[in-house]
């Protein structure tokens, strides 16, 4: 059973099921920090860096259907149940990390969780710009967290 951490995942979990609360979702998700697989980046074990000023990192993506999505992830909790071996990871701010990769870039948050949610990089632009607010989500059912 998954138990929520951090306030982003009890917001996540809530919008699934009350659609009232995905703007409260959103708003969290672009302030709360997220967690991305950048495997080739370099770090020691158990330290922490700041990116480099224009500094180019591979970021980690899986296939699903038919297209490429980054992994990321609401808690390091989350990473560790996702992976076997250890990874290095970046974390950000959501809206920070979903600004510093290319445009239309998909996200999948806490992917083989009992709590995640596709991130499709149309969506991800609707959260930027701040477009999702003004949007009806309880007749959006492709846009609800879960």
């Amino acid at each position: 059973m998954f138990e929520a951490v951090n306030r982003l995942e009890r917001l996540m979990q809530a919008a699934a099921a009350d659609p009232t609360k995905i703007p409260d979702f959103y708003r969290a998700l672009l302030v709360s920090e997220l967690y991305i697989l950048t495997p080739e980046a370099e770090l020691e074990p158990g330290r922490r860096r700041s990116l480099k000023l224009n500094e180019k990192i591979n970021v980690a993506t899986v296939e699903f259907k038919g297209e490429k999505w980054h992994p990321a992830f609401t808690a390091p909790k989350r990473i560790s149940a996702y992976l076997k071996d250890p990874e290095t990871c970046l974390g950000a701010k959501g809206r920070n990390l979903f600004e510093l990769l290319p445009p239309g870039s998909n996200f999948w948050l806490n992917p083989q969780s009992e709590c995640q949610k596709p991130l499709p990089g149309d969506e991800i632009s609707l959260l930027l710009s701040g477009k999702i607010f003004a949007m009806d989500f309880t007749k959006r059912d492709n846009l609800s967290p879960g």
